[in-house]
Parts: structure tokens; sequence; C-alpha cells
């Protein structure tokens, strides 16, 4: 069953990349606008396969964006790369994703081709550079997927928010969506310390072994629940007004509440 998974997503990566790339060329040949909303729909058509073949069955809770609305970003805390494969499946959406994932092997290669902005939080002086990519794919009509937590974790406690990548929300007036991550079982089996490493991937795990313990998994429960939209144009662009705006961000997304009233 593994290998038969394995031999399915390659195929899947194949053509996916292979589109990918005809779809970038089809977009400049025809001068069309908005080039990341359109790649981003072909990427939602990646991770929605790349979850059926995981079998990871999601429940959603609440009511979803309207995405035609205008740039939207999702934002959730983070337990690994499942994650990504999860929330890309619900929605159309561009990565964000840290400075080392830009020089993995064939993933690297992908998540270029798919807009992938890519952090570096080891140089913060490079920081303002990311700020500015995700402001320019928001103002094209892309929604973009954020983890503010900057890292993934075993799930025990939530990260503070960054502020620094929350300026181009607010730059670009963007409505934010958050989202309560929950996985609920593996195998049947309620997650709990013994077994949420098999899906979690954190620290200094390596992807490619964490992977292949992934593929022999039968099934995996999650379920997303869409909290309250926070519209970014009701805050300044300044320190200040960003802590605010993180600050109620993760209270969302911790599920302290359900409904906010949002600061001015």
């Amino acid at each position: 069953m593994r290998w038969i998974k394995l031999l399915s997503i390659l195929s899947l990566w194949l053509f996916f990349f292979a589109l990918l790339i005809i779809v970038h060329l089809c977009i400049s040949a025809l001068r069309l606008p908005n080039r990341w909303k359109i790649v981003s729909r072909s990427v939602q058509g990646f991770t929605w396969s790349m979850r059926a073949i995981l079998n990871v069955k999601v429940t959603l809770e609440g009511d979803a964006p309207d995405l035609k609305r205008g740039p939207c970003v999702i934002i959730s805390r983070h337990f690994g790369y499942l994650d990504g494969i999860i929330l890309g499946s619900l929605f159309p959406v561009i990565f964000v994703s840290k400075q080392e994932v830009k020089s993995w092997p064939v993933v690297g290669w992908w998540t270029t081709l798919c807009g992938t902005v890519f952090i570096n939080r080891q140089r913060k002086g490079l920081i303002p550079l990311a700020v500015n990519e995700i402001s320019r794919k928001l103002k094209q009509g892309a929604n973009i997927l954020l983890f503010p937590e900057g890292a993934a974790t075993n799930g025990d406690r939530m990260l503070p928010f960054q502020t620094a990548p929350l300026a181009a929300l607010v730059r670009s007036r963007a409505t934010i969506v958050p989202v309560i991550l929950t996985y609920e079982s593996i195998e049947e089996k309620p997650i709990s310390v013994t077994n949420r490493d098999l899906i979690y991937c954190y620290d200094d795990m390596d992807f490619f072994p964490h992977f292949w313990k992934l593929l022999a998994l039968r099934q995996v429960k999650v379920t997303v629940t869409i909290q309250a939209e926070i519209e970014c144009s009701r805050y300044e662009d300044n320190s200040a007004s960003r802590k605010n705006l993180a600050d109620d961000c993760y209270n969302l997304v911790l599920g302290r509440v359900s409904q906010k009233k949002l600061r001015a």
C-alpha cells in the first residue's frame, strides 16, 4: 500500500509539474493578469488529490469565506507540512514557507513553481522582501496561507504570532480567515503523545523519512473550524496595531473565542 501511494503521488506530481509549466507559459504568452490567482487554483487541485491519496478525512465547520470578495489570508497554527496539504485542498492559496524548503530536492522546485513566498528567519534584514512579495501577490488577487507561529510544533502549546508578516496584510487591506486545525485521530485512534509524531513534523525532523512513515497510515481524520473573519482595514500599519492584530488572530486560532469585537 505504501509503494502504491508513493507511485501515485509521484505520477500526480509529474502531471501537475508539467501542468504548472504550461499554465505559466500561457499566462506569459497571453499576458494575463493575476498570475498567482490562476496558479493557486491549479495548486488546490494538486493538494486535493494529495489529500485523497493520503486518505485524510476533513470535517469542515463554520461558514466558508467568500474568496471572490478580494484577497484573503488563511491563518492557522502549525504542526507540519500536512497542514499545507489539508488547508491548500480547501482553499486556493499561495503558500508562505521557511527559506530552507527552497533547497529541498524536488520539493523546492515544486514550491517555487507554485509561487511560494520564502521567509529567511535567520536573516531578519531580508524579511521586508518577503513582506513586499506577500503584498504583491495579495494585490494580484491571490489568497495566502500563513502560519504566524513561524515554526511547527508538537501541539503542546501555540507559539506567539510573529507580527512582521502581518504588515503585508494590513497594507493590502486583506481579509484574514482564522481557522482552528484539529487533528482528531489516526486510524480511529485519538491523537496523543504516542502517535502524534506520525503526522506532526516539527523541530529537526527530516521530511523524507517522516513522509515515508506517513504513507503507511491508512486514515487520518481532521476538523477544520472557520472562525470569524478579521478585516485588516481596521488596523493601522504600525507596530502597536500589528501587535493588536496578532493578538486578535491568536485568540481566534487558539479557539478562546468564536466571535470577537475587534479593535479598530
